[in-house]
């Protein structure tokens, strides 16, 4: 099958050329484009209209009708549920040198660790005594983790997890081989997660030249092809900040639509984090995202492809989460710190250090605080969402449903 990299030139030049002559729509040019009795899939150029509203301060309207729109499709009067995912991290040791991450090779400051199985096995045993079902392990660059080690870690959460209705691993980490990815979906993988940082090849040149790993451009892109190709799930997304963030919108629709065109499944999800200083470090990015942008870039999202959540973290706060969260998305309040070892002593005393030692700032939540606000808001929390493992205990086809 041809991989996103076979088509991106010719994909990467239109979207440049749609993003350049776009201007941000009128409210009879809006009404058009929201016709309710409209059945076409959104157009990359229709989509690019409805991303200038987010850069159009003065647009408040055509935001608000947008919105109308998008909450009457995808958040009902009651009974939405939200996909959620418990990331535990590993390793915070890397080779890379990406400026925009606390685990950067060349911050000597941060505080690194690398968990070994009996520690795994505590995290593991802390998320899932908190309810969930669904463990995401997240790595940095760290060569210690050959394909192997991967394998024994992916195993010793599935074991944990003992089979249960609706459970399953994920895998944050740099980009494998097909081979590896078939080892690891044997050993109980259901899915990647990896964002593409930028598909902008000059900004990802900029950010990442120096990185003796993540410089491999090509290698990267065709990372969730290779996932799928092994029979594996996967999450897509930008870090909204480091490219033109319309430019990276567009490109992560049309990688989406490419890999369901291909392998008969869209990503289950859109990350959307949005790059903020790390460890006071100010980031000099190339484009700032406001949060009139961020909010309507998650409504383009889901009009551009219906059936794949996006992401809300901890990155933003849970006001801003709550204000946006829709039917289906994907959903996370807490993530250890986001640093190995930071669930099973996270109500401990920790020394200063220990600040240093997280790869970006989180607002992190309990968890009966989240399930109360969010009944409010008429959302519940579905902690074991993979339809994909029930269907494998009666022999059905594989596949990726909401939750």
């Amino acid at each position: 099958m041809p991989t996103f990299s076979s088509c991106f030139e010719q994909h990467s030049a239109d979207v440049r050329a749609v993003v350049a002559r776009t201007q941000c729509p009128s409210m009879p040019r809006l009404r058009e484009l929201l016709d309710p009795s409209r059945t076409a899939q959104f157009a990359i150029s229709e989509l690019a209209e409805l991303l200038e509203i987010g850069r159009t301060p003065t647009a408040r309207e055509q935001f608000d009708a947008l919105r109308t729109f998008v909450f009457s499709h995808y958040r009902k009067p009651e009974g939405n549920s939200v996909r959620y995912v418990a990331p535990i991290y590993v390793s915070s040791f890397c080779v890379d040198t990406c400026a925009y991450c606390n685990f950067s090779a060349l911050r000597t400051a941060t505080e690194r660790k690398r968990l070994d199985l009996g520690e795994l096995r505590e995290e593991i045993d802390s998320v899932i005594a908190q309810g969930a079902r669904i463990i995401e392990l997240v790595y940095a660059s760290d060569p210690e983790f050959t394909t192997e080690r991967l394998v024994q870690c992916v195993r010793l959460v599935a074991d944990a997890l003992k089979g249960a209705p609706g459970s399953g691993v994920l895998l944050c980490t740099e980009y494998l081989t097909t081979d590896a990815y078939l080892a690891l979906k044997d050993a109980g993988l259901f899915g990647i997660v990896q964002w593409d940082e930028t598909l902008d090849r000059v900004a990802y040149e900029h950010w990442h030249a120096t990185s003796p790993h993540k410089r491999e451009f090509k290698l990267r892109m065709d990372n969730h092809d290779r996932a799928q190709s092994a029979g594996l799930s996967v999450a897509t997304g930008a870090l909204l900040g480091l490219g033109e963030y319309r430019y990276d919108v567009l490109m992560q629709v049309t990688k989406a639509r490419h890999l369901a065109a291909e392998y008969g499944r869209a990503p289950f999800v859109f990350g959307v984090p949005r790059l903020k200083p790390v460890a006071g470090h100010e980031l000099h990015l190339q484009t700032n995202v406001s949060d009139l942008a961020y909010e309507t870039i998650l409504m383009v999202y889901r009009l551009a492809m219906p059936d794949s959540g996006r992401w809300l973290q901890t990155r933003e706060t849970f006001s801003m989460n709550v204000a946006n969260l829709l039917d289906g998305d994907v959903f996370t309040y807490r993530c250890g710190e986001v640093k190995p070892g930071g669930y099973h002593h996270l109500d401990k005393p920790q020394p200063p250090a220990a600040i240093k030692a997280g790869q970006f700032g989180v607002n992190e939540l309990e968890r009966d605080y989240v399930e109360r606000e969010l009944a409010a808001h008429n959302f519940q929390i579905d902690y074991a969402w993979n339809k994909q493992s029930d269907k494998r205990k009666v022999g059905q086809p594989e596949e990726m449903t909401l939750g």
